[in-house]
């Protein structure tokens, strides 16, 4: 069984001397490098006045030791994939510095490049300056950002005591399959999934790691390695199963985990057919931690992690509770699920994928699944849009065996098959009423996909540029801008193109569901004031209130960076 030691507590006798650490290509790292190397960098940081420090580094062994380096110097870290120079500007605060590993990143303040410091800082190994000081995991604090859904970084606070905690859960889970194996990631070790799995467990399991993340789906027959632990995402599975595989690449048998989504059952047996077994899959996020886990192919039902209680509330929403989790009261999920006969659950979409269509409730991840079903159809998406009332939208990706089905069709034979299709699960005024067919469907390193991307093909004629959504419970922030060509300001002033307040009502109706999950319709007009005309090009910051209770949703439109309020009102809408 693999020997576990917290992350707070390695010492530089947690392991031999000479013992393989990580590795890079021909390149070897050995624990006493890891010593040197942390050590170098510590000096650097206690000497320094900054007190948090934004770590970045594409190489997972400088990355680590930087990271090792920030805890043990009790500094706060600050883990971003993002490097460009607005969002690193906007997390860079008093007493900030950036630790990096690439000079070329888009930062306008300059970063300390780790390797290259390492290189003209030396000390002799068997100096006592070496020793590692213990980490207080109650105040070593570390901070996440993601994108989300609406692509607008958010922060997430970490005590390092939980992430220690789910490490050890994961060691006590997998421990007995993990022991002698050495570690490849495809995913980025600067989310939540690629730091516990990359960074947390290697180190604190004894386990080898390689330093170069896996780009390619090509790259996995170069690992020279026949029993690997590969660390992945659904995205990178997709584009595995689209390449001819050696399946006798991983002659020893393969561990493999996935995370970041739910992995649908045509992609898993792909991946079983191609590397020899079906992914370990791990439900969660970066609020959450894990939740639960499956194997693919042989589970539909996710079973909760040990040390976590699941339930589902009154909204069908998942609930969870557990030791990386904070507030008493849990977290609630997004998700929507149910539980099956022995306490495991059923995952049933997101809280905001579910709208009503012609007073139906229908699930937009249900119409997705039912498409892609067919052998037709690659990848799609499904969206709700708003017009003299909701309907739905779908874009989608055929396969290759579409391509070749449709090469003499045009795009409404292929609008009708598809509608056809789903005539079989879905009543007729649900199904879709616009489609597009597209080369791929746009999907972040998360493999969540951009969903503005997709509703600005079914809008070309609306001018609407999305800069941004914030959505914080029931109330949400959008950042846009119409352009002089859109459909909204035509037909309505002759002399002048002033966005109608009709108009001003239908936007914030349709984004209220589409970020806020309501799925009421409008009454009456409670209130509508007008301060300013809103003209062609102004970008705008529209603030919604739902509230649910009293079935109320309030709407106010503001100059962006100007604090200029062009109106405001408050639709009352319909009882369901």
């Amino acid at each position: 069984m693999i020997d576990y030691n917290n992350f707070s507590s390695i010492k530089v006798g947690s392991r031999e001397r000479d013992s393989l650490f990580s590795f890079s290509g021909s390149i070897r790292y050995s624990w006493s490098d890891f010593v040197s190397h942390v050590s170098i960098l510590r000096e650097f940081i206690n000497n320094s006045p900054n007190k948090r420090w934004i770590l970045n580094c594409d190489d997972i062994y400088f990355f680590t030791c930087a990271f090792t380096a920030i805890l043990q110097c009790g500094r706060e870290a600050l883990i971003s994939a993002n490097t460009t120079s607005e969002f690193i500007s906007e997390i860079t605060g008093p007493e900030t510095g950036f630790l990096s590993g690439d000079q070329r990143c888009g930062a306008d303040t300059i970063p300390v490049i780790i390797d290259a410091y390492y290189s003209i800082n030396t000390r002799p190994v068997s100096d006592t300056w070496f020793e590692f000081p213990l980490i207080d995991a109650d105040t070593a604090r570390i901070t996440l950002f993601t994108s989300g859904s609406t692509g607008k970084p958010k922060a997430f606070s970490k005590r390092l005591t939980e992430l220690e905690v789910e490490t050890r859960e994961l060691s006590r889970q997998w421990g007995g399959l993990l022991e002698g194996r050495k570690m490849y990631s495809t995913v980025n070790h600067q989310h939540i999934y690629g730091l516990l799995f990359m960074v947390f467990l290697p180190v604190s399991s004894g386990l080898p790691f390689c330093a170069d993340q896996i780009r390619f789906p090509e790259s996995l027959g170069n690992l020279s390695d026949a029993e690997p632990i590969l660390v992945c995402s659904p995205a990178f599975f997709k584009r595995v199963s689209a390449i001819e595989f050696n399946a006798d690449v991983f002659s020893e048998g393969t561990v493999i985990f996935s995370s970041g989504g739910v992995l649908s059952e045509k992609v898993a047996r792909e991946i079983e057919a191609r590397l020899g077994t079906s992914p370990l899959e791990i439900y969660g996020s970066t609020e959450t931690g894990g939740i639960a886990y499956r194997k693919s192919v042989a589970q539909t039902a996710w079973t909760p992690f040990p040390r976590n209680a699941v339930t589902i509330n009154e909204e069908n929403r998942i609930v969870v509770k557990s030791p990386y989790i904070l507030e008493p009261s849990g977290f609630t999920c997004s998700d929507l699920g149910h539980f099956v006969d022995d306490g495991r659950f059923i995952l049933e979409g997101r809280m905001d994928s579910i709208v009503k269509i012609e007073e139906k409730r229908i699930s937009l991840t249900e119409v997705e699944f039912r498409l892609i079903e067919s052998v037709l159809i690659k990848d799609s998406c499904v969206i709700a849009l708003t017009g003299k009332r909701q309907y739905l939208a779908a874009a989608i990706q055929l396969s290759d065996e579409g391509l070749e089905f449709f090469k003499d069709s045009d795009k409404r034979e292929v609008n009708v098959y598809f509608r056809e299709h789903l005539a079989k699960y879905l009543e007729n005024t649900v199904i879709p009423k616009k489609w597009r067919l597209v080369d791929k469907i746009p999907r972040n390193t998360q493999d969540k996909v951009k969903r503005t991307e997709i509703e600005a093909l079914f809008r070309k004629n609306e001018d609407l540029n999305i800069y941004s959504v914030s959505i914080e419970n029931s109330s949400a922030v959008i950042d846009f801008t119409l352009g002089i060509g859109s459909v909204y300001f035509n037909g309505h002033f002759r002399e002048f193109s002033i966005l109608p307040g009709v108009v001003q009502c239908d936007l914030a109706m349709r984004f209220a569901h589409e970020h806020l999950s309501s799925t009421l319709k409008m009454k009456s007009i409670s209130r509508m004031k007008f301060k300013k005309p809103i003209l062609p090009e102004t970008r705008l910051l529209l603030e919604l209130n739902f509230n649910s209770k009293r079935n109320k949703l309030s709407y106010s439109y503001c100059g962006y960076g100007n604090g200029i309020q062009y109106s405001s009102g408050t639709i009352t809408l319909e009882e369901e």
